[in-house]
């Protein structure tokens, strides 16, 4: 098998696609509130309106693994990771909805 066919299939961008902005969720909150108990992290951005613009800073992260996808033409990763940016997306809408 081809390196590029092992490396282009859908869960190789789907898993980066969530695993990043969530890692960089948790970079937020370790430079910015890491003295506050993490649950009372989420309540305060919560409750100030900030999840939707903090998850929104995390799903644009994805664009860096996208085009990394885009440039090799691993086709159905790059779907895995626009995938998993409607997934935030999504998220995004119902925190707005909520909040």
């Amino acid at each position: 098998m081809k390196l590029s066919r092992r490396w282009n299939k859908f869960w190789i961008g789907f898993a980066p696609g969530i695993m990043l902005p969530l890692t960089v969720f948790i970079l937020i909150y370790f430079i910015s509130y890491s003295k506050t108990p993490f649950v009372i992290f989420i309540k305060f951005i919560y409750m100030s309106q900030m999840l939707p613009k903090i998850l929104s800073l995390c799903a644009v992260s994805n664009f860096a693994i996208f085009y990394l996808f885009l440039n090799k033409e691993y086709w159905y990763a790059t779907r895995g990771v626009i995938a998993a940016t409607l997934l935030f997306a999504l998220g995004v809408g119902i925190t707005l909805f909520l909040v």
